[in-house]
């Protein structure tokens, strides 16, 4: 028997569309198309933005139908997009009051809180175009990775010998002898290391997409770049950021920080992610 979800009830410039669901935030894979859903106590409205992946203008605008707003949620499915080519961000209207902490700007394409991936910053250290409408583009991410029989290791707080590191500093001098410096790849080349050095946890510090280039300036004296090193500004807590990872020009930075994951419990080794005063204990990524 056929999902009756699977039919679309409505259609806007050739894309086929219906009434999503609110949860889970962010985007999932349904039959056939992709549900998006996003929340905001203060819109009045929003409208969808698709790219085709790396153009500079959006290929379609898709406003939410009244009908598609489940409370505070606008919520749609989109049938047929091709799934690994697709980027897409959000515009919404509603008041400007700065004083009342609202500073909506329809002009201005958002990125999806909830992305799993983030796309503009593929390659450390490399200036964006500035011009560009819409720096930090949302991915669509399938949650396909295979984590076997990975568990969590649980291993109690007072055993941990916590090892913390920033996942670049971490193997980028030609000294650690990696193949893949500065990555979640090259941690993995590490591993016996750090077991020699009896480390039983890492804690990384801030891993989630965050613009290098945020307060950035020159030093006049050597024409050397100041970028924002340490990440404790995230721009997408649900995203590893793409300049990290070796594969982060493919779009493929959540599988390889999944892989070292993985890799790490394999080896006995707990991990936790600094974000500001919060650490978290991962299990799954």
């Amino acid at each position: 028997m056929e999902r009756v979800d699977a039919y679309p009830t409505h259609e806007y410039q050739g894309f086929k569309l219906r009434p999503g669901k609110p949860f889970p935030f962010g985007t999932t894979f349904v039959p056939g198309g992709v549900n998006f859903s996003i929340y905001s106590s203060h819109a009045t409205s929003c409208t969808l933005v698709l790219f085709n992946k790396g153009e500079p203008q959006p290929k379609v605008e898709i406003p939410f139908p009244d009908e598609f707003r489940i409370g505070d949620v606008f919520a749609m499915i989109v049938f047929d997009l091709s799934y690994e080519n697709i980027e897409y961000g959000y515009r919404m209207e509603g008041p400007f009051d700065p004083q009342q902490g609202h500073r909506f700007d329809s002009s201005k394409i958002l990125l999806d809180p909830y992305a799993k991936a983030v796309s503009g910053r593929d390659v450390w250290g490399k200036p964006p175009n500035w011009d560009d409408i819409f720096l930090h583009r949302s991915l669509l991410v399938f949650d396909d990775f295979d984590w076997a029989d990975d568990r969590p290791l649980e291993i109690p707080m007072e055993d941990l010998v916590i090892y913390e590191m920033h996942v670049r500093s971490f193997t980028r001098h030609p000294s650690s002898g990696v193949k893949f410096p500065g990555t979640f790849a090259g941690i993995r080349q590490k591993l016996p290391y750090l077991k020699e050095l009896g480390v039983n946890c890492v804690e990384l510090m801030p891993i989630y997409e965050f613009d290098e280039f945020e307060n950035s300036r020159i030093i006049p004296e050597t024409g050397e770049t100041l970028m924002n090193y340490w990440g404790y500004s995230t721009v997408g807590f649900f995203a590893p950021k793409s300049g990290l990872a070796a594969t982060g020009k493919l779009g493929m930075q959540v599988d390889e920080l999944k892989a070292l994951v993985k890799e790490l419990h394999r080896n006995g080794i707990e991990v936790f992610l600094d974000s500001r005063a919060l650490t978290t204990r991962l299990i799954i990524c």
